[in-house]
């Protein structure tokens, strides 16, 4: 039923804005450069001060049989008097629940090379994930590469892409960072789409057979990005332009190469109505698209002898459009988004997003299902005032595979619902305001053989979600 509502009201408002609206094609956008053009260099700073209001410190965690957590002065692996990760600044996740942070510093340049090649180069200085490790407080670079690619555009109706770039995929990733509306990801783009890579992986306090040594730890992310090659374009029929993206990548960190003899398969298809007017990011249009991800990851095994392959499928459909109705500029997305094996789940402790300092839960094998669901709306006053809202849902674990150790119990549902607005102080600078509600919910409870083993889990699972709160978002953001 939520499917048939979403898609319903999605074709309400796409019958509504037919007259006059805009999308934007970010395969082409990121890939080529229009004719005549010269290389160039551009940037983009944000800083972003965040407060996590109504977060609590967890209280009550239990161990299995019942006796006290400890607490965060009795030493690592102990949860209460914490906050859970999405109550805390990232990246270096410090047990604090406000803070500023420099969370971009973007340094690039593209152009062509000769009239049939060109290039793309952006470097990150920041504190994220590119620059920091995964689920830790150590900052591993001082800047690095994030994108590095070159386009070959020899063959009609296949141009080449090699390098680092983008992974063909959700609009929130594949979006520029001018065009980001709001602070925060969405959860399920933060949890499921973008991915951290580890060694091995736990359940409970011991890990699973064949999964691997537990661990506290990522070695890297992807940050959306892979290294590969890709073959795309994009073509008319009619008042319709079309676009296909064909990749094939390492399915590893950005800092790493291939971590097995699997590659992974991105496909991507957009189907945008042409209209006249607007360029670049504010082409005129009504984009719809699809995109699946599939690719294999890796465990190695407790004794170190041999390791574990899994599936790991991402896939998804959207749309978007902006454009004028009643004489203001308005924005409308939707978006139905699905993880398949390899879910990050949370650390032990039956606890949603509690400290890293456990081991780290990936429900890693096909059948571990997730959806994220996301309805988007931007109302346009004038050139300098906007406003947002979003609403998002993570499903998570909402299906467990059969014969593993994951399950309902594991289930979490998270809403997030952001309202907020733009101030374009300029052209290149904004000021960006945020306040998202959030809710966690662990709305299972936890079956065990022993009553007072499943009630002390059900009860951390309870005592953990319960402590989630909103989070105020303050970023001002400049672009050269």
């Amino acid at each position: 039923m939520w499917k048939k509502s979403v898609l319903a009201l999605a074709g309400g408002v796409l019958a509504t804005f037919a007259a006059n609206v805009y999308a934007v094609n970010w395969i082409m956008i990121q890939g080529t450069e229009p004719p005549n053009s010269k290389p160039r260099f551009f940037g983009a700073a944000a800083l972003t001060y965040s407060n996590f209001v109504g977060c609590d410190r967890l209280s009550g965690m239990a161990k299995p049989d019942g006796t006290p957590d400890g607490d965060l002065n009795a030493g690592p692996g102990l949860n209460n008097g914490y906050y859970v990760n999405n109550c805390r600044v990232g990246p270096e996740l410090e047990n604090k629940d406000s803070g500023f942070n420099l969370n971009a510093l973007v340094l690039g340049s593209r152009g062509p090379i000769t009239d049939k090649t060109n290039y793309f180069i952006t470097t990150q200085f920041g504190s994220n994930a590119a620059t920091y490790l995964p689920m830790n407080t150590d900052r591993e670079r001082i800047g690095t590469l994030t994108d590095a690619s070159v386009t070959f555009n020899h063959i009609p109706r296949a141009r080449l892409k090699v390098g680092l770039f983008k992974k063909p995929g959700p609009e929130e990733l594949m979006q520029s960072l001018k065009n980001h509306n709001f602070i925060y990801l969405t959860d399920f783009t933060r949890r499921d789409q973008i991915e951290r890579f580890v060694t091995g992986n736990a359940k409970g306090t011991k890990p699973i057979p064949d999964q691997g040594t537990p661990v506290t730890e990522a070695y890297d992310a992807d940050v959306g990005r892979d290294w590969g090659v890709q073959f795309f374009d994009a073509f008319r029929i009619a008042d319709w332009q079309h676009t296909y993206a064909v990749m094939a990548g390492n399915g590893n960190g950005i800092h790493q190469t291939d971590n097995n003899s699997e590659k992974d398969l991105n496909l991507y298809w957009s189907s945008e109505k042409d209209l006249p007017g607007g360029k670049g990011p504010y082409k005129h249009g009504i984009k719809f698209y699809g995109y699946h991800q599939k690719g294999v990851r890796n465990f190695i095994k407790a004794d170190g002898t041999d390791s574990e392959d899994f599936d790991r499928i991402r896939y998804g459909v959207g749309m978007k459009a902006l454009g004028k109705l009643g004489g203001y500029k308005q924005r409308f997305a939707v978006d139905l988004m699905y993880a398949d094996g390899m879910v990050l789940q949370s650390a032990v402790t039956s606890c949603t997003d509690c400290p890293y300092g456990g081991q780290i839960q990936i429900a890693a094998e096909e059948g571990n299902k997730a959806r994220g669901t996301t309805i988007d709306y931007g109302f346009y006053l004038n050139k300098k005032w906007q406003f947002d809202a979003r609403w998002s849902r993570n499903n998570l674990l909402y299906e467990t595979a059969a014969n593993t150790k994951w399950s309902p119990s594991d289930e979490r549902i998270i809403t997030e619902f952001a309202v907020g607005t733009n101030y374009h102080i300029s052209p290149k600078t904004r000021l960006t305001l945020n306040y998202v509600f959030r809710d966690s919910e662990a709305p299972n409870a936890v079956e065990h053989s022993n009553a007072n083993i499943a009630e002390v889990k059900t009860q951390n699972a309870e005592n953990a979600t319960s402590t989630v709160g909103d989070v105020l978002g303050l970023r001002i953001m400049h672009f050269f």
